[in-house]
């Protein structure tokens, strides 16, 4: 039930994302969509593989498009993050972070296993330059409407999911070892924060026609 919930919210983000193009968003929001994309047809061809080839899980896939995902959040942040440094950060994220990957999905934790240290280091990465964003719009000399800036609702909505979520995922694959109904249970809580997440990208993406300003300076 909250995973079907999951999946039509998640669609309904992707879609309402398309507006980025029709509208002549800029370019890391059309880029931050196809990443919405990606997501839904992840989770569509992780169902499809269960079901067809009764394999006994879908982990490959998942961690895969965690490698994708996590690059593409990085390539966002550096079009929005201006600081020389944090960029240069960026720039060594999406160096090291292929590295890191491999290491983990294929020496570690194996294609079979859930690759929790993929979702750790990006999760903390997101995070960072979630709050390196929010101290630059803080204390610039611009003035922002937060109500019509996708860019502040996207940055909140990984924030709050990513902060979420680390603790929860250090915690996984001990849980479902030891503890398989409290793992069953964390599991929809993740579902709910994706919800809430993406409820907020979907106002992010909406804000402007909702507002009527429709013009993106």
């Amino acid at each position: 039930m909250i995973y079907t919930i999951y999946l039509d919210t998640l669609g309904a983000c992707f879609l309402c994302s398309l507006i980025s193009f029709r509208l002549h968003y800029p370019i890391h929001l059309k880029l931050f969509s196809l990443s919405l994309g990606l997501g839904l047809v992840t989770e569509i061809l992780a169902v499809y593989v269960i079901k067809h080839y009764h394999l006994s899980n879908n982990y490959l896939i998942y961690s895969s498009y965690m490698l994708v995902e996590y690059c593409l959040y990085a390539v966002y942040f550096k079009f929005i993050i201006h600081g020389s440094k944090a960029r240069q950060f960026i720039s060594a994220f999406l160096m090291a972070f292929p590295v890191v990957w491999i290491i983990t999905t294929f020496y570690i934790f194996h294609k079979n296993g859930w690759n929790s240290y993929v979702v750790l280091f990006g999760d903390a990465f997101t995070i960072a330059m979630c709050i390196v964003y929010f101290r630059e719009v803080f204390i610039s000399d611009q003035l922002i409407d937060f109500k019509v800036s996708p860019e502040f609702w996207i940055a909140a909505a990984l924030l709050i999911f990513s902060c979420c979520e680390l603790p929860i995922t250090g915690i996984l694959n001990y849980l479902a070892v030891k503890y398989q109904k409290e793992a069953l249970l964390l599991e929809d809580v993740l579902q709910l924060l994706n919800i809430f997440m993406y409820l907020i990208i979907i106002y992010a993406y909406l804000c402007r026609l909702l507002t009527n300003t429709t013009k993106y300076l």
